[in-house]
């Protein structure tokens, strides 16, 4: 008998039976990934659609039946259809080869024999194809598995020449039906239902692995860390780890950038007092910026850790300080987030120990403001203050540099009025305006729910008092 190349519009109108969904589709190596970064920019033609056959271990997309009538189909006719893809495009030597002894990882030649060839392109967006039975005698067989590849196996290691399209834009998995017909009869006597054989997703994923986390020891001036090393020793640098990675895609499915750019903001002028890093560019002010390079143009993976050392020099006095890391790829005009911009993202620099705000502390003829904090621990502790007047001038009083100001004895109260502290802030600072409110900040070092603060608003002339809010942490007390 000859083999006659029939159409699938010829199957579908001579059919005689219709099979139940019973056959398999399965992708062992994975579910393919479009990039979602490269197809929102144009239309992705996705090669080797039906992944890689005669590789070790297998990546392609399998076919196994197990509904043909007396476990066996001569004269098969293999048709494959796709949802999400069109514009099929095989190469004139593809085919579908039976994997002999069932492993489609064992990539000997002698281990995968045609069954059907000559590719056929039908469908509304081109997106069946279908193969004929290599002649008359072939059989298909339950439970066999089934691969499409190109028969010339020094193409690419046997990847199966199959081209497809995915429109731009698209967010929906590419699935694969696969269906078994016999090429005498026209009769179904398989079905496979739809499988998902590529995925869209991002390509380019990063996160912050490590932040940076150092807490500023205000009982040294807040000119050194508070934390130690394993040592024992006063840390002095402090380490933020960034993790950039790029997904595996199908070929064609990349969006082929070679770098990711990355910015770890600062949101303090950090450079009198903080030096070095590794991973990065030269460190500037209030922005670190580098290319982290050596990604894969193709389709494979990579992955790397950049780590961001900053080293404290102890010279001077450590600003609490906020870190946002932002990590993009671009792609000519257009530029896609690795890393969403997000405040502290990459961490923050906080004083050790109970810290709090005063707003619109005030002290003159007519009014003063008295603070007061209750140290709870069974150790004595010293407080510290930092006044900002309204341009912005700041000055730091505490109770180990002045005597006017008390620490706190265990388990007692300190009382503290604004009228003792300006005259040491223009003291220290003749450009500390306080004529009119100011804020405080409150440090005291030692573990932070051993402390209670208040505050109240007196006004002289009255006599009358009012409680003003207390910040600890964003909590009004």
């Amino acid at each position: 008998m000859t083999i006659k190349n029939i159409t699938l519009s010829a199957i579908a109108a001579t059919v005689m039976t219709t099979a139940a969904l019973a056959g398999t589709v399965s992708n062992p190596g994975n579910v393919g990934l479009i990039g979602q970064e490269k197809i929102s920019i144009s239309d992705v033609n996705v090669s080797a659609i039906f992944g890689g056959a005669f590789a070790s271990p297998s990546t392609g997309v399998e076919y196994v039946p197990t509904a043909i009538p007396a476990t066996s189909l001569k004269n098969p006719i293999f048709k494959f259809t796709f949802a999400n893809a069109k514009n099929i495009t095989p190469s004139s030597t593809t085919a579908v080869f039976e994997v002999v002894d069932g492993n489609a990882s064992n990539n000997t030649t002698s281990n995968y024999k045609m069954v059907a060839k000559n590719p056929q392109i039908s469908g509304t967006n081109n997106e069946i194809i279908s193969f004929n039975a290599v002649d008359a005698n072939t059989y298909a067989y339950n439970n066999k598995t089934y691969v499409v590849a190109d028969s010339n196996t020094t193409d690419a290691n046997g990847t199966a020449a199959v081209v497809a399209t995915v429109v731009k834009g698209s967010t929906s998995d590419v699935t694969l039906q696969a269906e078994l017909y016999s090429g005498d009869s026209q009769a179904q006597a398989d079905l496979a239902p739809a499988t998902s054989i590529a995925k869209v997703g991002a390509e380019y994923i990063g996160s912050v692995t490590q932040k940076f986390d150092a807490r500023i020891d205000a009982s040294n001036s807040f000119k050194l860390f508070y934390d130690q090393n394993s040592d024992g020793n006063t840390l002095k640098a402090d380490d933020a780890i960034i993790n950039l990675h790029k997904n595996a895609t199908l070929a064609g499915a990349s969006l082929g950038a070679t770098n990711i750019n990355l910015d770890v903001l600062f949101d303090q002028n950090t450079s009198t007092y903080i030096t070095g890093q590794s991973g990065l560019t030269t460190l500037n002010d209030l922005n670190v910026t580098g290319a982290i390079t050596g990604f894969a143009t193709g389709s494979s993976a990579h992955d790397t850790n950049t780590t961001l050392t900053l080293t404290n020099n102890g010279t001077a006095e450590i600003k609490k300080t906020q870190f946002t890391a932002h990590a993009y790829v671009v792609s000519g005009t257009n530029k896609f987030d690795v890393i969403a911009k997000s405040a502290k993202n990459a961490g923050e620099w906080s004083i050790y120990g109970y810290n709090a705000q005063i707003p619109n502390v005030a002290s003159t003829s007519a009014v003063d403001v008295t603070m007061k904090f209750t140290n709870r621990s069974s150790i004595p502790a010293d407080i510290f203050f930092t006044l900002i007047d309204p341009k912005g001038t700041v000055v730091t009083l505490n109770s180990k540099d002045y005597t006017e100001i008390a620490s706190i004895p265990a388990n007692q109260t300190g009382t503290y009025k604004a009228s003792t502290l300006v005259p040491l802030a223009t003291a220290k600072d003749a450009n500390f305006d306080a004529s009119g409110s100011f804020s405080v900040e409150v440090s005291i070092p030692t573990t932070p729910t051993n402390v209670y603060g208040m505050a109240s608003f007196k006004n002289l002339t009255l006599g009358q008092f009012k409680d003003l809010p207390v910040y600890n942490n964003g909590v009004s007390y």
